[in-house]
Parts: C-alpha cells; structure tokens; sequence
C-alpha cells in the first residue's frame, strides 16, 4: 500500500491556536532566560565587588603592617630615663617641634581631624645586620649576618648597638655611621639563623654631625666587636588623607617618610596606600587602634579595625 505523505503533511499543519499557544510558550521560556540571566548577572556584579573591595582592603592593610611592625625598631630614646622610652604615648613633636631622637622609641603623634586623622611614627624601613667575630686571614674583615645591609650613598647610614645601648657622643646623641667594605648590598637573612652571610671591615666611621648636632668627636672611628648590631637610621612614617588626582581626586590614605640621617638623605615622597572614606586612630595601651572605612568600586565599602603595638 502506499503511503501519501505530502497528503499526511497537508492535513496536519499548525491550527492559528496551537500557533499562539506556541508563541506564548515560547515568550514565556525567553522571559525566565532573560529573568535568570538578569539575576546572575547582577549576583555575578555584586559578587565582584565585594570581592574587590576585599582585595583593595588587604592591600592596604598589608602595607600598614609592615610600616606597624617596624614602629620604633632602631630608634634611639633620647630621654635618660629608660622606663620612659618605651612608652606609646609619648608624642613624636614633644613642644611642638620633631625632634631626633625622640623622648621614647615608640613614640607616637595623633592629630585628630575629620574625616581623616594624621599619625607621625618612627620606623625602620631597610636594613640592620650582626656582627660575628673577626675573621683571621689578611685584610681582617668581621664577619656579619647582613638582612639587607646597603653601602651606597642613600642608605649609608646606620646606629650601632652594644647589647642594649646604641653607641653615642659624649652628649648622648647616637652616632650614625658609614659603613665600608660590605661584599654586596642587599643580601637575604631568611634561613633562620644568625649564620654569617656577609662581610665588612672591621670599623665604621661616623658622620660629623646630623639634624642639627654637631657631634662630639666629630671624626669618631669605632671599630667593631663580635655580637654588635647594625641598624639602618630609621625613617619618620606621617600617614594622611589626601585627594588622589590619579583616581577622580576621590579621598586616600598617603604614606610619606622622612629620613632621619640627612647625610643620606632618603625621604619618599607621598604615596597612596588605599582609597578611604575616613581614617581614625587612637591609643590602645601600648599599642595603636586604627580604623579604616575603605571605599571600592560602586560605592561598596568595608570598615576595617586593627590594634598594632610592639
């Protein structure tokens, strides 16, 4: 028998019903396509945000930590009385004025303001070493635990500690000193240990004067014994809010620092850290409490608070 199916195809097309039905169907499933897309989509942005602001915040908190965790480390005390030069809350401008050293190591100046507050502190932002004992060929060198220790003019500048008292004048002002012969700059310390890494000559001279003192002598050559430390003249850190140009003139957290030897002379010029909407701090103990509103994209935000001290 045969089979007609042109005939079958005929007789079996689409009725204008079943037409609209289909079309109504069809608009239906495009709208929860459209709808589901719509939503993942803003999931996706949202997302996104977040976790921008997340990566902006660790950032910026990472950066403050490491200026935090080098809050007063080789700044000398100028004050005699030692209980006196640990303490936090000692202000950095003692009558007004930045004077080096400070009346206490860990010293600390707030200058409260809206929405911002300014925060000055000393810290070490390059290198320190130890010394070994000397070795015994010819030329004598000393052998050193070099983290990062640097002979080029910039960086040519550290303080001297026997046990725990920094080398100074007959005034008390701590010598800061050049040193010479280093094998090479900037070698790594991370295997743990006080193994020597490096080598030196065995005296360090010192500069004749600095902020204002003249010291006393002023052509002191001192010359190295075993278990000294070698400590990179630290760095005045003023951390502000200003307008960044750079992003819309939008409020950041700037980060400046201010050599403390000015025969190196090493100042960084202003840097934004993170973008803001304010930035607080406050004594906390012995140690400082930072809050931060820290501004991402399309206007998310995230409140970050921290306690630091040493």
């Amino acid at each position: 028998m045969k089979v007609n199916f042109y005939k079958i195809l005929d007789n079996k097309g689409l009725t204008l019903v079943e037409l609209m039905m289909a079309i109504v169907i069809s608009t239906i499933v495009l709208a929860a396509i459209t709808s589901l897309y719509i939503t993942t989509d803003k999931v996706f942005k949202k997302t996104k945000d977040v976790s921008d602001v997340k990566e902006t915040t660790k950032g910026g908190m990472a950066q403050l930590e490491w200026l935090f965790q080098r809050w007063g480390a080789s700044t000398p005390c100028l004050n005699t009385d030692p209980t006196q030069c640990t303490l936090v809350d000692l202000a950095c401008n003692a009558g007004g004025t930045f004077t080096y050293p400070p009346q206490s190591s860990m010293c600390i100046t707030i200058n409260d303001a809206n929405p911002c507050d300014e925060v000055y502190f000393y810290a070490n932002l390059y290198g320190n070493g130890f010394v070994h004992i000397p070795t015994i060929e010819s030329p004598i060198k000393m052998n050193i635990k070099s983290c990062r220790l640097s002979t080029v003019s910039r960086h040519n500048c550290y303080h001297i500690k026997r046990g725990a008292k920094f080398i100074r004048d007959n005034n008390g002002i701590p010598y800061i000193f050049s040193l010479s012969g280093l094998n090479d700059n900037n070698l790594v310390c991370i295997d743990g240990t006080l193994d020597p890494n490096g080598q030196i000559d065995p005296t360090a001279t010192a500069y004749s004067s600095n902020q204002g003192y003249t010291y006393n002598p002023s052509d002191y050559t001192y010359g190295f014994e075993g278990g000294e430390i070698i400590l990179r003249v630290p760095h005045r850190i003023r951390l502000y809010c200003q307008n960044n140009s750079q992003d819309n003139n939008t409020l950041w957290l700037y980060m400046q620092a201010t050599d403390m030897a000015t025969n190196c002379n090493d100042n960084e010029s202003p840097q934004p850290l993170i973008p803001v909407n304010s930035f607080q701090a406050s004594i906390e103990g012995q140690g400082i409490r930072i809050t931060i509103d820290i501004r991402g994209n399309n206007g998310n935000r995230m409140t970050v608070e921290r306690v630091y001290g040493r």
